[in-house]
């Protein structure tokens, strides 16, 4: 960690002749270690830090969150994120709220409280989501022939977890597939054998809610032709960037609505957590809303 953030100050000075250019916040993301994580760790963590001669700005405890979905427990939330601040608010640190995306209002709105707004919330598995929404939505046959590619993915990929021999791979997995089904009324014993689980699958309509398709979306965007095959994830070849194209090539009819999306997601977060006005939010919802065109919400901005 020492050499690289040495070399990555190094990059930095040689980029940039001003204090302003040359800096860069810190984050420490210590949420995947086993367990939640203790205000022990924490303290431990932030200490070796200093000591390195690299303080951080965040640092990404695990609360056990599952992303997409909301903490059940406001008042353990509470707890949890409380004992944690009590150490970073020594430290002059952040928290980092990792798996962030997809919680309940009142989860956010006690990260806000509680931490005083000095938060970072990971939004990533939010973005791919909201894609599949915009071309889910959208009118054009390209889009929905995307949608349709893309969607088939996800589900072929939980039915490949749901039978895996890896018991954690399988254990999450199954966890997707029965919480799709339960949110739409649906049996959730399906495991009998892959045919029955496909069946149940097959039987739901295509959705970006399913949680399946949440959860391994993201998988779609860099998978060799499209294929939902473990070896085809992650391909760094022309395959794997051909498949990526497909997302740059969508609608501006889609690109309207993914764009909308993340806007409206971000102004969500910053009220709930207070980083911003509820007037000043009220005032960027209005204007989301205005725009009728791509192109029109681009010359706003420009």
């Amino acid at each position: 960690m020492k050499r690289r953030d040495e070399k990555y100050a190094a990059a930095r000075d040689t980029a940039f002749t001003t204090p302003v250019g040359r800096g860069y916040l810190r984050e420490l993301s210590i949420d995947e270690l086993p367990g939640l994580t203790t205000p022990e760790t924490t303290a431990v963590m932030l200490a070796f830090c200093e000591l390195l001669g690299m303080p951080v700005n965040f640092i990404a405890p695990a609360f056990g969150f599952q992303k997409n979905c909301p903490y059940p427990d406001n008042n353990a939330l509470r707890a949890l994120i409380a004992k944690q601040w009590t150490v970073c608010e020594k430290f002059g640190v952040s928290i980092g709220f990792h798996s962030g995306s997809g919680k309940s209002a009142e989860n956010y709105q006690i990260m806000g409280e509680v931490t005083g707004s000095r938060l970072e919330i990971k939004t990533s598995g939010r973005y791919t989501y909201e894609m599949g929404l915009a071309v889910a939505a959208s009118k054009n046959p390209a889009d929905q022939q995307l949608w349709a590619d893309w969607y088939r993915f996800t589900l072929e990929l939980a039915l490949l977890g749901a039978f895996s021999t890896d018991a954690t791979e399988q254990k999450m997995a199954r966890t997707f597939i029965t919480t799709a089904l339960a949110a739409c009324g649906k049996a959730t014993d399906v495991f009998a054998d892959p045919a029955a689980t496909r069946s149940a699958l097959e039987a739901l309509p295509a959705s970006p809610e399913h949680m399946f398709f949440f959860e391994y979306n993201f998988l779609y965007v860099l998978a060799g032709g499209g294929r939902a095959e473990k070896a085809a994830l992650g391909d760094h070849t022309p395959a794997g960037y051909n498949q990526r194209a497909r997302f740059y090539a969508i609608s501006p009819e889609a690109r309207l609505l993914f764009a909308k999306g993340i806007a409206s997601y971000l102004v969500f977060l910053a009220e709930n957590t207070k980083l911003v006005s509820a007037e000043h939010c009220a005032k960027a919802r209005a204007q989301l809303a205005a725009y009728a065109s791509y192109d029109e919400l681009l010359n706003a901005i420009a």
